[in-house]
């Protein structure tokens, strides 16, 4: 399948899930990444804040766990209209909006950096970055909205960066279209087990 068609079918097959299903989904993804995934290791660590109205993996979850039991540096993003993201690193007191897309983004920008100036700050650090994503297959592969933000800021990302996407639903065999730019995952989390490449 290509990406459109899969965004298609992806999109549908998250909808038609129930609240009672995605919490369940949600508590096994969560159970998953702290029992298999190595997360000590990471100061930096970059989260996504999910669509929860499109049944996306929810965060906050993984949050509240590395705030209470790792305290690392987390950051989040905000999309700009040029296709790139600042970075803000996210605490407790850190004020949130919602923007056109249903996603909650930092509201003061004040101390944010750019994609390269973010690995850059953290060149000499493990990094761990969780990616969204609608769908992913077995090479690693994942599809995302199609506007190429994480692709842009995953472009600068050190050889010492670990890249996790989390999913709800497990693999396709293969995403027909995916190509030199996409930016590969290291491990996906689904409620099932952890893909790791």
């Amino acid at each position: 399948m290509t990406k459109a068609e899969i965004r298609k079918i992806y999109k549908e097959k998250r909808k038609a899930l129930t609240e009672e299903t995605c919490a369940n989904f949600n508590k096994k993804i969560h159970n998953l990444v702290f029992s298999r995934l190595a997360i000590h290791r990471y100061s930096p660590i970059h989260l996504f804040l999910p669509i929860l109205r499109n049944n996306e993996p929810d965060t906050h979850l993984i949050i509240n766990t590395l705030r209470k039991d790792f305290a690392p540096d987390l950051y989040i993003s905000k999309s700009l209209e040029n296709g790139e993201m600042l970075h803000v690193k996210f605490e407790p007191t850190t004020i949130l909006e919602t923007n056109s897309w249903g996603i909650e983004e930092p509201k003061n920008l004040n101390y944010s950096n750019n994609s390269e100036n973010f690995f850059e700050k953290y060149r000499n650090e493990d990094i761990l970055v969780f990616v969204p994503l609608l769908a992913f297959d077995k090479k690693g592969n994942r599809v995302g909205y199609g506007k190429g933000y994480y692709d842009n800021f995953l472009k600068y990302a050190t050889k010492d960066t670990t890249i996790v996407g989390l999913s709800l639903f497990e693999p396709i065999d293969l995403i027909e279209d995916s190509n030199v730019f996409d930016i590969k995952m290291s491990f996906c989390v689904t409620p099932e087990r952890v893909w790791a490449w």
